[in-house]
């Protein structure tokens, strides 16, 4: 009786560690960001926020955070 409780807790656990995981790649994957050379083609200019990142504003980019390199 004991095996079997522990191998269900076993089991749960990375039931949910699986499910955790999978929810983390989706969310990032989610993310639209783009390169500042994609900015600038697209006829946007890089803007940075209040939160330290870079996004693209204007063009075909708007909104999207830039990846990569600063200081361009």
């Amino acid at each position: 009786m004991h095996v079997r409780r522990m191998l269900g807790l076993a089991l749960a656990t990375l039931a949910f560690a699986g499910i955790s995981a999978t929810a983390s790649f989706t969310a990032d994957a989610a993310t639209p960001q783009v390169s500042w050379g994609d900015c600038k083609y697209g006829h946007g200019y890089p803007v940075k926020h209040s939160n330290g990142y870079w996004y693209c504003q204007g063009g075909t980019y708007d909104g999207q955070r830039i990846y990569g390199t600063t200081g361009y």
